[in-house]
């Protein structure tokens, strides 16, 4: 696949790189380093990034959903005129870094691979020019005693013009052929020692015949004579050439064999030390510090028993101190090897106890949009796994600063937020805590603006489990109604329709705001795109909207001006099932009607409900018929 690099550091050049998916991110970073080098500028220090995520060298490109035609970020490891040390992937066990350029073994094996293939483009340019000296052998094979010989060497070397690559280091193998490489290699091999074992018989046989046939003083008497003589010597000097297309066939196959990035993907995944990363994260320079921050995400990584042996070595409290840091990047990458760590329960459950949940929360506040952003993974992987370390979430000012990152993280950040609010509503004490501050509810609110499918899902099933703890709040909520109402004109997501549509009934059971949502020009659209949806369950909703919107004389009005009949009309023709029928076929009466249901003012909507289905016997429906069963989606 084609993947395009882009580089502020070269603002008019797009580099272009091929790749497969399983291959690792050090492999695209090595043809990076390449392309660098043709441009004089491969101590040039850099990190990949992809939506907003840094790659790691030891990854592959399947890990990161790196598609065909995907854009990467080539992003200078610089800052303030300063260039910063070399982050890499579980890299090298050499902790010296030479801040000015490539880490010396990466640079070296760069160097190595260059000479490879200069050696590769001088190879296949000497075999093009063996090829022709093998034609001249052809021609001279006429003139043998084995005429016939003729024919399979002009095979063999139109064979061999055909097929052979073309190389240069610069643009690599081109032509038709080039891909079959390899396999041409090993077809020269085989033609070859085919050709050398017949040639071998004939200069044997030839020499044979020259020496013991009356050719010793080299005098043309008898059956001696120059074409012979000329045949054994032929033959010789032929086997001579193809011992020579032999050699250069072996190591132009073993030339061929390595691919750009082999030399180097070895130094960029190199395992280090986990004490001595420690060591630099606990006593390191500032630099030093973010070497190893970035080392310890990366290992952490990896696998689960590098997570335990960085907690054996003291590394929750090491990351935790270091995620209040001010360098940027040590602070990033803190936060990123935490959460790595924090996927592991006991691990949770240790961070935790130590309380560094309110250092994790507090950094929420953080100025660097990803910083906050690995903080909100950090904490959504807290209150997945664990029913009593949502408690610690919340604590101190936790609901504070979720809400300050539903309003300035970045889309990523935003749906963990959003994911994370789902997980403590489910939780009864921690929903009835939430529901006493008006702050997360608006929070909430304001993810609902965003165009990410999945952090309106959450944001909406939030709303959603918190109207049933405080109905009150979510009608309180003005910028909430327009929004559920504008939401058919932004998605097409029916599973949206419904949970704005169940959230939407909370509005129109209460009066005031059931009077401001008729008010809404685009009340009468939104609710007919419900009702074409000829979904069961959003038709009833929608349905028992309207029936709400029917209660008061004046409210009914509007409803009427509205047009809202056309609606329940629809309902009515294309319902999903009979019950959706009874429920359009009742409202459409009570319409018509002249009854006045806000003469019951004691009674809840689902009295008034049943009082006028009591009329029909039949049982339409309510609120509560619909519940709230609302399934938990992780990030």
């Amino acid at each position: 696949m084609i993947i395009y690099v882009q580089n502020r550091a070269f603002p008019l050049k797009t580099f272009v790189t091929s790749a497969k998916p399983r291959d690792k991110v050090a492999r695209v970073r090595a043809q990076l380093l390449h392309i660098l080098y043709e441009l004089g500028k491969d101590d040039h220090l850099f990190r990949l990034r992809f939506k907003g995520q840094i790659l790691r060298d030891a990854f592959t490109l399947e890990d990161y959903a790196i598609s065909d035609n995907a854009v990467l970020t080539m992003v200078p490891v610089g800052k303030s005129q300063e260039m910063l040390m070399e982050i890499r992937s579980v890299s090298s066990s050499d902790l010296s870094l030479d801040i000015h350029g490539q880490p010396a073994d990466v640079k070296n094996a760069l160097e190595a691979e260059v000479k490879t293939f200069d050696r590769r483009e001088a190879m296949v340019v000497n075999f093009k020019a063996l090829l022709n000296v093998h034609l001249l052998f052809v021609f001279l094979s006429m003139l043998t005693v084995h005429w016939y010989s003729v024919f399979w060497l002009f095979l063999c070397w139109v064979l061999g013009i055909w097929f052979v690559p073309t190389y240069s280091r610069i643009g690599g193998f081109v032509g038709n052929t080039s891909h079959l490489k390899i396999q041409f290699c090993i077809g020269v091999l085989v033609l070859s020692v085919t050709c050398l074992a017949v040639t071998l018989y004939f200069c044997i046989s030839g020499w044979i015949f020259v020496a013991t046939g009356g050719c010793s003083n080299w005098v043309e008497e008898g059956r001696c004579s120059h074409n012979k003589i000329f045949t054994a010597a032929f033959f010789t000097v032929h086997a001579l050439a193809l011992i020579l297309t032999i050699v250069m066939g072996v190591f132009m196959l073993r030339n061929f064999r390595i691919d750009v990035g082999d030399l180097i993907e070895r130094f960029l995944v190199q395992e280090r030390n986990i004490e001595q990363v420690m060591a630099m994260a606990r006593n390191g320079k500032i630099k030093e510090k973010r070497a190893a921050a970035y080392d310890l995400a990366a290992m952490a990584a990896s696998s689960e028993d590098n997570k335990f042996r960085i907690v054996a070595e003291g590394g929750l409290d090491v990351l935790t101190t270091m995620m209040l840091s001010r360098d940027e990047l040590t602070q990033e990458h803190s936060v990123e090897a935490l959460a790595e760590l924090l996927t592991i329960p006991t691990i949770q459950d240790t961070f935790v106890e130590s309380g560094g949940v309110r250092t994790l929360s507090a950094v929420l506040h953080s100025h660097v949009p990803r910083v906050m952003q690995e903080a909100a993974f950090a904490l959504y992987t807290i209150v997945a796994d664990s029913e009593e370390n949502k408690y610690s979430v919340v604590d101190d000012h936790g609901l504070d600063d979720l809400v300050h990152a539903a309003h300035e993280g970045t889309i990523l950040c935003q749906r963990a937020v959003a994911s994370i609010f789902l997980e403590l509503i489910f939780n009864a004490e921690i929903r009835a805590q939430i529901a006493s501050r008006n702050t997360p509810a608006q929070a909430l609110v304001h993810l609902c603006k965003t165009n990410d499918p999945e952090t309106l899902r959450f944001a909406l099933q939030s709303l959603e489990v918190l109207a049933i703890e405080s109905a009150d709040l979510i009608c309180s909520q003005e910028e909430l109604l327009l929004l559920l109402l504008d939401l058919p004109f932004r998605t097409m997501d029916e599973k949206l329709f419904l949970l704005a549509g169940k959230i939407l009934l909370y509005f129109a059971e209460n009066r005031e705001t059931c009077e401001q949502l008729l008010s809404y020009p685009q009340a009468r659209d939104t609710l007919d795109i419900f009702a074409k949806t000829h979904d069961a369950i959003l038709q009833k909703v929608t349905v028992k909207i309207i029936f709400c919107c029917l209660e008061y004389p004046d409210l009914k009005a509007k409803a009427k001006f509205v047009g809202l009949d056309e609606v329940l009309e629809y309902i009515r023709e294309h319902a999903a099932d009979k019950d959706t029928w009874d429920m359009a076929e009742q409202s459409l009466q009570l319409y018509k009607s002249q009854e006045d249901l806000s003469g019951l003012p004691t009674l809840s909507t689902l009295e008034k409900l049943n009082k006028m289905e009591a009329k029909s016997g039949r049982l339409v429906g309510s609120q509560s018929s619909l519940g709230s069963n609302i399934k938990k989606d992780p990030i």
